[in-house]
């Protein structure tokens, strides 16, 4: 009975933990802009959460197991009521992001989620303590069983069911459950007093600095693995919670095989699989955006998994077995947090691009031609085609390294993504160009004298067309949420007034120093720096003829910006006759039903411009327009629309900002 008692709390916690992370994620994702960094931000909070949870379990051992238990039960009771109490955050828009991300989750669940994450390996203590029994790393598997449950049932179910006050509502109840579990458990064992009184505090003597170093090193690398992945996948693809998750399942997936049974890693078989995975990997740095979504998701999940059997089964081969796994544990957490943080804090201070993916990848290939090269059983073969295989690898990195990066002249990385400044002069383009990710956000012409052709705003796009038309009857005041390179104030003429709205610092400076836009315009030209929705809230006082939405970063528009709360301070900000123009060109993504539900929601026509070029080397471009202006509507061609296909009532995503999912728009 104790037994089942103790791993159905411990299912339940995990299941817990992993249930809230993509959710309190979401919430924040408004507030930062959107974009990918959010996660891993918060990721580095859980896991220092998950450390400081592994401290506490460890810390507690000095005591007497009925102290332990009484405290624990105290604590938790604590904890629950900060969490009803649903303290308000802090206005933190002026602190450093990764910052303001780890002050917002501490004040939402910091303490719970610490012992929530002790539960694990308090229970295991409690049961060797008390059975004088062997480590039953197998609790492990369940622990990371709940996980992957919670993480899968998230954005399959959860997201697409419920909005986030009724899944903060569920989850409560999920812990209201935990804590009467818990309470059972503490009576259990507290009515064996006796016997409890006799059993021995194995670990007083134990302490932290009995370390391997391979423990802290191998559990980093997988981490950074983890981290580098997401942020590799969702370069391309929009960052939402099913792209959190799928890597942390697999994460976890590893973890939970290798530890339910040492037998499960099979040494030589996973390193002919992670060499795959390393010219894989190389691939998908430097072409992945070539592919479509669901290949980018498989083979970068391949590679995940490959190096988590790698990094996990080695440490589950040096895992103690005996009162030390309170320490191994420890290590495991604070190796977890050492690899995130370098993915999140470090690695974009050395790094322009994501470099640390292949350096983690370079490392873990290491590893693997150690451990063979060290295990009993190695063949010369296997010895062969891991040293040639790495040598390989190796001239691959430095060729495509060198070609890759030989336009560049400026490149920038901070918490919103990586920029490059690209001079692109081969014989059929000769321009600049300003990439974010992997995705061109504006480019100007080498040649003075050239026209700009190969762009997303060039005379022929839908956005260039529907102002030339409003510019007919009068001067223009534009707000355009989104700067790029500053294409779009060429359309601005000088009785006209234009004014972006860019959240990263970083393509401001590239777009005033590299390229000629705003510095040529003669509109009346103001750029704000910050989140484009927060600033139209705050500014009341200004009105717009148009609205122009360009706000992706590199394939990803970021959610917020299209939730019915956003559409309708857009229509606040516009005037009676005033036009909203979306850019949703994205390889990934199908946004029509998304602002179809809002064009019959707010009672607007909906108008679609679509150019798809004349040769390989134009950039395609969808536009929509939104609007009740008659006058705009009678004047637009027919000519030069695109036809809009019709989505029948079911299929339509309204959006709000409580509730909204990317998982049925996605394109595979």
């Amino acid at each position: 009975m104790y037994k089942y008692l103790s791993t159905l709390t411990i299912f339940i916690s995990a299941f817990l933990i992993f249930q809230i992370q993509p959710m309190l994620s979401k919430q924040l994702l408004p507030q930062f802009g959107g974009g990918a960094s959010i996660w891993s931000a918060s990721l580095v909070f859980y896991q220092v959460m998950l450390l400081i949870g592994y401290f506490y379990a460890h810390g507690m051992g000095r005591f007497h197991i009925k102290l332990q238990v009484v405290t624990h039960i105290v604590l938790v009771s604590f904890a629950t009521l900060i969490v009803v109490t649903e303290f308000a955050a802090p206005n933190l828009t002026n602190w450093p992001p990764t910052l303001a991300v780890f002050v917002n989750l501490f004040i939402e669940i910091g303490p719970i989620f610490i012992l929530l994450s002790a539960t694990s390996v308090l229970l295991q203590r409690w049961y060797v303590q008390t059975a004088s029994a062997q480590v039953p790393y197998h609790w492990y598997s369940i622990s990371n069983l709940g996980s992957l449950m919670a993480l899968m049932s998230y954005p399959l179910v959860y997201e697409l069911l419920f909005s986030l006050e009724q899944q903060t509502t569920y989850w409560l109840f999920g812990h209201i459950s935990y804590c009467l579990l818990l309470a059972l458990l503490v009576i259990f064992l507290l009515k064996k007093a006796p016997d409890l009184s006799r059993a021995s505090i194995q670990t007083r003597h134990i302490t932290l600095l009995k370390v391997k170093g391979q423990w802290l090193l191998l559990s980093a690398l997988s981490s950074a693995m983890l981290v580098s992945t997401t942020h590799m996948i969702s370069t391309n693809i929009p960052p939402m919670p099913l792209l959190w998750s799928l890597p942390l399942v697999i994460y976890l997936l590893t973890f939970s095989y290798t530890f339910a049974n040492k037998v499960n890693y099979q040494r030589h078989v996973w390193a002919y699989a992670f060499i795959f995975s390393a010219f894989a990997g190389l691939l998908m740095f430097y072409f992945g955006s070539l592919f479509n979504a669901l290949a980018q998701l498989i083979i970068y999940s391949f590679i995940l998994l490959t190096a988590g059997m790698v990094c996990h089964g080695e440490l589950r081969n040096k895992a103690p077995e005996n009162e030390q796994f309170t320490v191994f544990y420890f290590y495991i957490a604070l190796g977890g947090v050492l690899g995130s943080l370098f993915s999140t804090l470090v690695a974009p201070l050395l790094f322009v691009q994501i470099d640390e993916y292949l350096l983690t990848l370079a490392v873990i290939f290491s590893f693997v031609c150690y451990y063979q090269t060290k295990a009993k059983t190695k063949t010369n073969q296997l010895k062969f085609t891991l040293m040639t295989s790495s040598v390989t690898w190796l001239a691959c990195y430095c060729f495509l390294a060198v070609n890759f990066n030989q336009y560049n002249i400026a490149t920038s990385r901070n918490f919103y993504g990586y920029l490059a400044v690209k001079d692109i002069n081969t014989q059929s383009i000769k321009e600049r160009r300003l990439i974010d990710g992997t995705t061109i956000h504006g480019s100007e012409p080498l040649n003075p004298n050239q026209q700009l052709g190969q762009s997303y705003y060039h005379q022929h796009t839908g956005v260039a067309k529907s102002l030339a038309i409003l510019k007919q009857n009068s001067a223009l005041n534009i707000g355009v949420i989104g700067l790029g390179a500053g294409v779009l104030a060429r359309f601005a003429d000088q009785q006209d007034s234009i004014h972006f709205f860019e959240l990263n610092p970083a393509v401001y400076e590239m777009a005033k120093r590299y390229f000629s836009y705003l510095e040529n315009s003669e509109a009346k030209l103001t750029v704000s720096l910050g989140d484009g929705r927060i600033a139209l809230k705050n500014n009341a006082n200004e009105v717009f003829d148009v609205l122009i939405i360009d706000a992706f970063t590199s394939d990803v528009i970021p959610t917020h910006l299209l939730t019915q709360e956003a559409m309708s301070l857009y229509w606040q900000r516009l005037n009676e006759n005033g036009v909203l123009i979306v850019h949703i060109s994205n390889n990934h993504i199908d946004l029509l039903p998304v602002l179809q539900a809002h064009s019959q929601y707010f009672n607007k026509a909906m108008l679609k411009f679509s150019y798809q070029g004349h040769s390989p080397s134009d950039i395609g471009s969808d536009w929509v327009v939104l609007t009740d202006n008659q006058a705009f509507l009678n004047r637009v061609s027919i000519s030069d629309l695109s036809p809009i296909k019709r989505y029948p009532h079911s299929e339509l995503a309204m959006w709000t900002d409580s509730k909204h999912s990317l998982l049925p728009l996605l394109k595979f």
